[in-house]
């Protein structure tokens, strides 16, 4: 996590989909964050900025996480997505060795609010009318 990475700015970006019912969770211990990178294969570093979409009937366990439907991150300088989150696009060479064939390099941080809302918006929605 950056040292920007804080409860204000998490409450910050949580406002892009105020509108939307969409559950939001700040996670200061990273509890969540080692237990998101276990499930990828990885106890390298917590996961952080990571958006994970799971279905209305998605039970967490102890047994640990139901794999998500969607997910995008950032992580090494750009927004990766697990793989049929969205299109590859640009530079795949910098797929993390754990992440090759799971994950896709999806676009760049500046690029972050209009990915999540080209994934947010319609998942949502694609739920709110079954």
């Amino acid at each position: 996590m950056l040292d920007s990475d804080d409860r204000a700015a998490a409450d910050e970006m949580s406002g892009t989909y105020a509108d939307v019912p969409v559950p939001q969770f700040w996670d200061g211990e990273k509890l969540l964050g080692w237990e998101v990178s276990r499930s990828f294969g990885t106890t390298e570093r917590a996961a952080w900025d990571i958006y994970l979409f799971y279905p209305p009937d998605a039970e967490w366990t102890d047994a640990g996480l139901p794999p998500a439907e969607k997910m995008i991150a950032q992580a090494r300088g750009g927004v990766i997505g697990l793989k049929g989150t969205l299109p590859p696009k640009g530079d795949q060479s910098n797929v993390p060795e754990w992440g090759k064939g799971m994950i896709d390099i999806v676009g760049q941080p500046e690029e972050l609010a209009a990915l999540l809302s080209e994934i947010a918006v319609p998942y949502v929605e694609g739920y709110r009318v079954r």
